[in-house]
């Protein structure tokens, strides 16, 4: 054998007896609820989006509302792209209610909301790749899942020893709107997808060994008001859980909708007999939403048992001083 196939020899046998390297940590960043009163807020969110660039995250992912009231046609979605058009860093969008859902109501426009979602799945959604100056390739739901080949909205990716996923769950009352046939129908598909689409998701985290898995949506699904067998969101949710319940690693809940940051472990129970806390690797972070023009640092380390750290972002003069309805 000669000397250099010695040496390639030796340097494979190296490599192959090596442990995996240790996944990185790093950092991504959640906001939503973002630009109540177009044009009056765009500074500010353009401020914030300059605040994003800066800390130079890994991605961003945001979580829907990118209104308060108003059309909701191709013009407002093409403006909203044009923001997320100038995210240095890729940045990935789940729709909230604002936008689409609530779509039909007068102060939004009077606008069919399967119309609206089809413009947006063409203006946000149309490649499987994230937004922003950079992007990142995507698994869409509409390529991964033959039976929804329309939801190209869902997309799921790997980063750093985590797994995340993003769903199509709206605020309030997620288009469950029983008055309308074809909202309805399109509701009860939409909840069969993305109980297919968090499925696949453990099943991506336990095949790639990842530690921790992270679900993005738009709707607070926590509210007492809402949480009813065959509720707006409650199916979806108890899928989550009990993927989490059977699931060797920490499970992070990322949503908006109620405009105030919270971060808790929102089905944790304590129960005395045990004794033990029920689901204790359920995170939920609640991201800040509209007077505050903020968002939040997620840190992320898979070597740690808690996994995840937060952090405020916000522009210095990133508030306003009036609210109005979700």
């Amino acid at each position: 054998m000669t000397m250099k196939r010695l040496a390639a020899a030796i340097t494979f046998l190296l490599l192959a007896g090596a442990p995996a390297r240790a996944s990185e940590p790093f950092t991504f960043v959640a906001l939503g609820d973002t630009t109540y009163r177009p044009p009056h807020d765009n500074p500010l969110y353009e401020k914030l989006i300059g605040a994003i660039n800066e800390a130079a995250p890994a991605f961003s992912i945001h979580v829907g509302d990118t209104k308060g009231y108003g059309d909701c046609g191709r013009a407002f979605q093409e403006g909203q792209r044009a923001f997320f058009d100038t995210y240095a860093q890729p940045v990935i969008y789940t729709p909230g209610n604002n936008e689409w859902a609530d779509c039909w109501r007068e102060n939004r426009g009077s606008a069919d909301p399967l119309a609206i979602l089809g413009i947006m799945r063409e203006v946000f959604w149309s490649k499987p790749v994230s937004l922003g100056k950079t992007t990142m390739p995507l698994v869409r739901q509409a390529d991964a899942d033959p039976g929804f080949p329309e939801l190209a909205e869902n997309a799921r990716w790997h980063h750093g020893g985590a797994t995340f996923a993003t769903l199509n769950l709206a605020g309030t009352h997620n288009n469950q709107e029983l008055r309308v046939e074809s909202l309805w129908k399109e509701f009860v598909r939409r909840e069969q997808a993305n109980l297919s689409w968090v499925e696949r998701a453990f099943e991506a985290a336990k095949k790639a060994g990842d530690r921790a898995v992270v679900f993005a949506f738009h709707t607070n699904p926590f509210d007492e008001k809402l949480r009813y067998e065959n509720g707006p969101s409650e199916p979806v949710v108890q899928a989550i859980i009990d993927g989490a319940d059977a699931f060797d690693g920490m499970v992070l809940i990322v949503q908006g909708h109620y405009h105030e940051l919270t971060i808790d472990r929102p089905v944790s129970k304590l129960d005395f007999e045990k004794p033990g806390v029920s689901h204790p690797n359920v995170l939920r972070l609640q991201v800040y939403g509209w007077p505050d023009m903020k968002a939040v640092q997620v840190h992320v380390d898979v070597s740690k048992p808690w996994v995840f750290g937060f952090e405020p972002l916000y522009a210095a003069d990133g508030s306003v001083s009036t609210h109005s309805g979700r």
